[in-house]
């Protein structure tokens, strides 16, 4: 059942945040998320939502639509956030199979705003994930990184 709702809401992320990217206005090309994952370079199309009040959503999507990743923080300008709880997870799909990645508890995983324009809602920085595959096998530990990773996206208005 947990794989099934898995699955369908990344369906549902991935319709969503691929119908906003018909509009070359809304996502233009230079928002994008780079990082090295598991050693090999990786890209993907950028894009923010808030959540509530002063919370962000910074999701990810790789041109093929099959791996997004979303990081959630509280924003309060410029500066480092570490991710704990459910703050960050990884997602791919080929076919039918869906795999989802948590949080790896044992290592650090953060973001790091470096730049932020009231005038043009752009928000850039940094980031550095340690996740782990969710799986309900206690002794299945598949590791996965994402490394030296920047990004520049805009903030809803």
């Amino acid at each position: 059942m947990k794989k099934i709702l898995i699955l369908v809401s990344f369906a549902i992320c991935i319709t969503l945040i691929y119908s906003c990217h018909k509009d070359s206005k809304l996502v233009p090309a230079d928002y994008s998320f780079t990082a090295s994952k598991n050693g090999v370079d990786w890209g993907a199309q950028g894009n923010t939502s808030s959540i509530q009040g002063d919370s962000l959503r910074l999701t990810a999507l790789t041109a093929t639509g099959d791996e997004q990743f979303y990081i959630n923080i509280k924003f309060n300008g410029n500066g480092v956030y570490q991710l704990t709880g459910k703050q960050a997870a990884f997602f791919t799909a080929v076919g039918s199979l869906a795999t989802s990645y948590k949080l790896d508890f044992t290592r650090n995983s953060s973001i790091t705003i470096k730049s932020y324009s009231t005038q043009t809602h752009i928000i850039s920085g940094t980031f550095e994930l340690n996740l782990i595959k969710d799986s309900n096998n206690p002794n299945e530990y598949v590791p996965l990184q994402f490394n030296n990773g920047i990004f520049r996206v805009k903030l809803p208005d």
